[in-house]
């Protein structure tokens, strides 16, 4: 095979060191070790390192490998490195890079998406506008689900479900399966802040304060802390310099999860 003979090729270039092996063949000596090397060591070297740096099918099939889809990554073309499946090469189901279904799909982060801060409006018309952290998040479905309260899991419900007459003590069990969560469309919802867990943003420390109240006062500088929950007025970080856990208020947080929109707030 074609893979077979490129692998196998070797030849002696010149001012290469060699020596005569027990089977009375000259054999090329490594530079750097002096070791004897076998037919197409330094071929089969060069090939490695050549995959590892390949960081797309195209690239990874035009130096001899084979593209693990399932991976995302270069691999020798053969399915002791990759199930053939999933490879695309040789000895793969395919060469076509066409077939990587995985890198047609898209990597843009969510808008809205589970643990952002979102308000929306009420059902019943109503002046006031309610807040909360969406819960749910079925992204192709484009529907998702509010927390009604922080220290809660308890989400919003549609307004004929709260409406509704008191169940018997009887049917209290069964009733909660039947339980009408509201789910909002997109455009029901405005993002408040993008800010979601693991995400990694600045943000102000509290310091030490000589007012006698208990009001935490915000350091002038911030340090890069990775999100670890959101509620609706206070969010928790980890600060990667020391690793201390600390709840802070919204406005401690600067937002750097959207710099792609031009904007750089703290929110």
């Amino acid at each position: 095979s074609e893979r077979g003979s490129a692998v196998g090729r070797h030849g002696k270039e010149p001012g290469d060191a060699m020596v005569l092996s027990p089977d009375r063949k000259l054999r090329p000596l490594d530079k750097a070790s002096g070791e004897q090397l076998t037919p197409g060591a330094t071929q089969l070297k060069d090939l490695t390192e050549e995959i590892d740096l390949a960081d797309n099918c195209q690239t990874c099939l035009s130096k001899g490998g084979g593209w693990c889809t399932s991976e995302q990554r270069c691999v020798e073309d053969d399915t002791q490195f990759c199930d053939v499946d999933n490879l695309i090469g040789l000895a793969g189901f395919t060469n076509d890079c066409k077939a990587d279904d995985e890198a047609g799909k898209s990597n843009t982060r969510p808008w809205i998406d589970k643990g952002v801060l979102v308000s929306y409006t009420f059902e019943n018309g109503t002046c006031c506008m309610g807040v909360g952290i969406v819960h749910r998040a079925y992204h192709v479905l484009e529907e998702y689900t509010v927390l009604l309260r922080d220290e809660s899991k308890e989400e919003v419900k549609t307004e004929r479900w709260n409406n509704r007459r008191p169940a018997k003590k009887k049917d209290e069990n069964s009733e909660y399966h039947d339980m009408e969560f509201r789910y909002f469309r997109p455009q029901e919802l405005t993002v408040l802040s993008g800010i979601r867990p693991n995400d990694v943003v600045e943000a102000h420390f509290a310091v030490k304060s000589k007012s006698a109240d208990d009001s935490l006062t915000k350091s002038k500088r911030t340090e890069e802390a990775v999100v670890i929950n959101c509620t609706v007025s206070t969010v928790a970080v980890n600060f990667t310099s020391d690793h201390v856990v600390s709840v802070l208020p919204r406005d401690f947080i600067v937002d750097t999860t959207n710099l792609t929109s031009g904007r750089h707030e703290e929110l």
